[in-house]
């Protein structure tokens, strides 16, 4: 059994559905982590899918990331993006950063604990 934490704090839109495919038509003006919740265990009942419906903000963040090995950031700005980053060096966790730009994407894992982490190469 797996444990996955989603935060987020905004509910589907329909224009959401082209590039956030665990979403769908049916779950239009629903909150996004209980949409994401509810595929996740559609696919898989076995896993525990926590949720937080709330911003990942520096009062929230250590709060949040303790309990999970990784993070993963799919964030779609960049005060978020260092405070993930910020978050995972202070913990010792991996960072798993995830972009996408049109028909682009890229992938990066930065571990501080081996090597440099995101803010160290994009300061």
């Amino acid at each position: 059994m797996g444990r996955i934490g989603l935060v987020d704090y905004d509910v589907v839109d329909f224009s959401n559905l082209q590039r956030q495919i665990i979403h769908s038509v049916s779950t239009v003006g629903k909150l996004k982590v209980e949409s994401a919740r509810s595929r996740m265990l559609d696919i898989n009942p076995e896993i525990q899918v926590d949720v937080y419906n709330e911003p990942f903000t520096s009062e929230n963040a250590m709060r949040i990331a303790q309990d999970y090995d990784i993070l993963i950031d799919g964030t779609d700005n960049f005060p978020t993006r260092y405070l993930v980053n910020d978050v995972c060096v202070l913990l010792g966790k991996a960072n798993v950063y995830g972009s996408i730009y049109r028909f682009e994407g890229q992938l990066s894992v930065f571990d501080a604990r081996v090597g440099p982490c995101y803010r160290c190469l994009f300061p």
